[in-house]
């Protein structure tokens, strides 16, 4: 379905208070608009890429793929002009270069290349991180839900219920769309929930809800199938805990014999080659100390902190 730019850009959720991050969100509705003007609505008669707006429904990002196109297309070419500029600037009039035209088609191209792998990034980052707060917060919605479950409450009223907390916000966000489709668009609850599962970008919540939209279509204990599968998750989240202790472990002694006694090595051996006045591929004790206290040493530290943080991500 078309989507106007203005209905594209995003809106503060209490449009009547001003938020400290106002300007910030009015400059991007703006430049979103100056976008689907200049480019997306030619882009909306024509064929978007179902792919794309699969990815942005899972990413969470309310706009159109025309929306999102045009505004990659525009920035990329605002930066492409940008850099072309700047380049024509320093390697033609301060630099004086000869070739300075390659500079600029390489600076130009670097630029326009960035900007596109980093739209694509800014995507991936957001649905892995909606997907790792889902995975967080599923085991327990689902056991709130078994608990009102329990009590004879409809699947409606469940869903409903749920969309109206103040915790768990990517969970409670995910009932609000449902809810939305039933109350709003007027859809049944079990295609509201398969819509919202094919939109989500966590396999576990997928699976979930569409067994809760099989289980209310073909009937069924929903209290027991509730608490059963919050119980597997809170399983599985143990094991991948559990492992993440264990590999945190073989981290730490890697650290201590590569990064600690590497480093205690280097040292003596700088100081070994200090007494005899030699050299080491053209370093001297003093140069390769400096290497080692400003180069080796943030390096292996910098590796290991990416290591621990990623593997601490999996196991969130």
């Amino acid at each position: 379905m078309a989507q106007t730019a203005e209905a594209a850009a995003p809106r503060s959720e209490t449009p009547g208070e001003p938020t400290p991050d106002a300007p910030k969100r009015d400059f991007a509705s703006r430049y979103q608009r100056f976008c689907y003007r200049l480019v997306g609505g030619r882009l909306e008669s024509e064929d978007t890429s179902s792919v794309l707006a699969e990815r942005l429904k899972r990413a969470g990002v309310n706009v159109s793929p025309a929306v999102h196109t045009s505004m990659m297309l525009v920035t990329m070419l605002l930066t492409a002009v940008a850099m072309a500029a700047v380049a024509f600037l320093l390697f033609f009039h301060v630099l004086h270069e000869s070739r300075w035209y390659l500079y600029v088609l390489l600076l130009t191209a670097v630029g326009a290349g960035s900007v596109a792998a980093g739209f694509r990034f800014l995507i991936d980052t957001r649905i892995a991180n909606r997907k790792d707060q889902l995975e967080r917060e599923l085991p327990f919605s689902l056991s709130e839900l078994s608990v009102l479950a329990s009590t004879g409450t409809s699947p409606i009223r469940l869903v409903r219920h749920m969309a109206q907390r103040d915790h768990d916000p990517a969970m409670t966000a995910t009932f609000r769309q449902i809810a939305y489709k039933t109350d709003v668009q007027g859809k049944d609850l079990i295609t509201a929930l398969a819509e919202t599962a094919k939109e989500s970008p966590s396999t576990a919540v997928r699976d979930t809800l569409w067994d809760l939209a099989n289980m209310i279509h073909q009937g069924g204990n929903l209290d027991e199938y509730l608490r059963s599968k919050s119980d597997d998750i809170m399983r599985l989240r143990r094991l991948v805990q559990k492992e993440f202790i264990e590999r945190l472990s073989t981290f730490l002694d890697m650290y201590v014999s590569l990064v600690l006694v590497g480093v205690l090595m280097i040292a003596v051996g700088a100081f070994l080659l200090n007494s005899l006045g030699s050299t080491v591929a053209g370093f001297n004790a003093d140069e390769l100390l400096l290497l080692l206290t400003f180069g080796l040493v943030p390096v292996a530290v910098a590796m290991t902190i990416i290591m621990v943080s990623m593997a601490y991500a999996r196991a969130e």
